[in-house]
């Protein structure tokens, strides 16, 4: 089977279909961080700052839409990793046109720069305020969001780390895009 570059463009154009909640609303999600200088400043990666990197060069190494520990490195790193999930309104209810939307924000900070030295302030503690300050209350594509949890936790004997958890009430996947046309999905079958 040949890959064509059709092919690749029917892949890039999830990025943007309004089908795929979870693409649209990480696509927000990292413009956002990625376009907020003081959470790039306090991640803190000596190596970007010194090449004199944009905020999209850190996407990937210090923001990453999935969750993952770093593997063991020779430099202290500190990471925000997200990801989003939902639920129907009620497990019960299979034919719901809600959903609760989740995004979970993971903040690993390396123990050998846990203090950030602007503020003495612990880092972890610091980039959940950042991101508190960002997304609390904030309207994004999946409505407006609020703090449901935040946690301070350890994953290892290096990182500290902390869970924050907004919610919305959103629309459960309403529409379908097929041959380029997206519209509304109500009772019909889609073949």
């Amino acid at each position: 089977m040949e890959w064509t570059k059709a092919d690749t463009e029917h892949l890039r154009a999830f990025r943007n279909l309004l089908d795929c909640d979870d693409i649209k609303l990480k696509q927000e999600i990292k413009q956002r961080l990625l376009n907020n200088k003081y959470i790039i400043k306090v991640l803190a990666n000596k190596e970007l700052e010194d090449a004199d990197a944009e905020p999209d060069d850190y996407f990937g190494i210090n923001i990453k839409p999935y969750y993952m520990i770093p593997e063991t490195q020779t430099s202290a790193q500190n990471i925000i990793c997200f990801e989003t999930s939902n639920e129907p309104r009620s497990r019960w209810e299979t034919a719901t046109v809600e959903k609760y939307q989740q995004i979970i924000f993971y903040i690993l900070c390396h123990s050998n720069n846990a203090i950030e030295p602007m503020t003495s302030v612990a880092r972890h503690d610091l980039l959940a305020a950042l991101i508190m300050e960002e997304f609390n209350f904030k309207v994004l594509s999946c409505g407006r969001i609020h703090l449901l949890s935040d946690k301070p936790g350890i994953t290892d004997e290096r990182y500290l780390s902390r869970t924050i958890i907004f919610s919305c009430k959103s629309d459960s996947n309403l529409v379908k895009t097929q041959n380029g046309t997206t519209r509304i999905i109500n009772k019909s079958l889609i073949q």
